[in-house]
């Protein structure tokens, strides 16, 4: 602070003098004329204005030293903030990693509630959720009272965990966790509402997630939006039983990619969907039980292809979809403007277009 405080002072005595200098010159360098003995007003003047300089040269001290207070609080208190959210992070891990399932589900939320209030590090409490999801998980339920049970409240804190990150991808949330990363690689997904959020950004991946449902449980993205910016891959995606929802989904803009999925007995639909900009491919994926339905979906500019895709950068081609048992079903859209591509001579069994619509008429 010292150091401070002495910068200040010699930049000041140089200002003046340099000042003083100034107007000399400006005035034409008057000579100094020495007036005589001084008079007892002129020493009460020198004493008036050499306690105004003090006066000054003090106040400058006080800025200079209440500055520098002011800073050190500001840089104590954020390292105080600091530590505050690093240790709740700590505490909200520890939860998350607890045998219990209630420390569990009570370490989900003091998680999404550290990454609502922290916004620094926001991504990375939300990549210890998604890493949460990503833990092995058993598909289905095991036998035996005991490990049903134990199953069955892993369960219900796996669900808890995507509600809480569901609930902030919707346009009424507090805190909006749109545009940043979801991981939800290779993570087994047998109830989870994504209904009405946004994806405007970031990159959502379930790559080789695994789709199942028990009873009427069931994954939905009904009105959901993806828009432009934003990037979500279900390849390599399995969707295995029970329902997956996207009705009335408005696909606007971004990237979703199907390509390489087996859906291998669940029932996927796009009900009432708008594809009107972007990009949907389902290049290599496998239709081999279950029903896909586009009841009622408009398709106005969406990019959508079942077809083959050729990689020039890579010098190779992914194939086009294999219909080997499923049914994918267009004969009910409300509009077919831009239809997709499937890149084949003959209509497959399991792909039903509609009325009037000749595969041959496709690209």
């Amino acid at each position: 602070m010292s150091l401070h405080v002495t910068v200040v002072l010699l930049l000041a005595v140089l200002t003046a003098c340099l000042v003083a200098g100034v107007l000399w010159l400006l005035l034409g360098t008057p000579p100094l004329h020495v007036a005589g003995p001084l008079k007892p007003g002129d020493i009460y003047d020198g004493i008036k204005i050499a306690l105004a300089i003090v006066a000054g040269t003090g106040g400058a001290v006080a800025l200079v030293v209440g500055y520098r207070r002011q800073h050190l609080s500001e840089v104590s208190e954020a390292r105080e903030h600091e530590r505050a959210f690093a240790d709740r992070f700590g505490a909200a891990a520890d939860q998350l990693g607890a045998d219990q399932p209630a420390a569990r589900m009570a370490g989900a939320y003091a998680m999404a509630r550290l990454a609502d209030a922290w916004y620094e590090e926001r991504q990375t409490c939300i990549d210890v959720l998604c890493g949460y999801l990503r833990m092995p998980f058993a598909p289905e339920p095991p036998a035996g009272e005991q490990a049903f049970d134990a199953w069955r409240r892993e369960r219900e804190v796996r669900k808890t965990v995507l509600r809480l990150i569901a609930a902030r991808l919707r346009d009424d949330s507090v805190a909006s966790w749109r545009g940043y990363d979801l991981d939800f690689t290779g993570a087994v997904l047998d109830e989870a509402g994504f209904r009405g959020a946004r994806f405007t950004g970031g990159e959502i991946i379930f790559v080789n997630a695994l789709f199942v449902g028990h009873d009427r449980d069931q994954v939905v993205f009904d009105e959901v939006e993806f828009a432009e910016g934003s990037y979500v891959y279900f390849r390599l995606a399995e969707f295995r039983s029970g329902q997956i929802r996207f009705d009335r989904a408005t696909f606007s803009g971004g990237w979703v990619t199907f390509d390489n999925a087996r859906f291998t007995g669940a029932r996927v639909n796009f009900r009432d969907a708008a594809f009107t900009a972007g990009e949907v491919r389902f290049e290599g994926a496998e239709f081999t039980d279950g029903l896909i339905d586009f009841a009622g979906s408009a398709f106005t500019g969406t990019e959508m292809n079942f077809g083959e895709r050729h990689l020039a950068h890579l010098h190779s081609a992914v194939p086009p979809a294999r219909f080997n048992g499923g049914t994918v079903d267009f004969s009910h859209t409300a509009m077919f403007t831009r239809p997709p591509r499937f890149g084949l001579s003959t209509t497959p069994e399991g792909l039903l277009l509609p009325p009037g619509t000749s595969i041959s008429d496709l690209p």
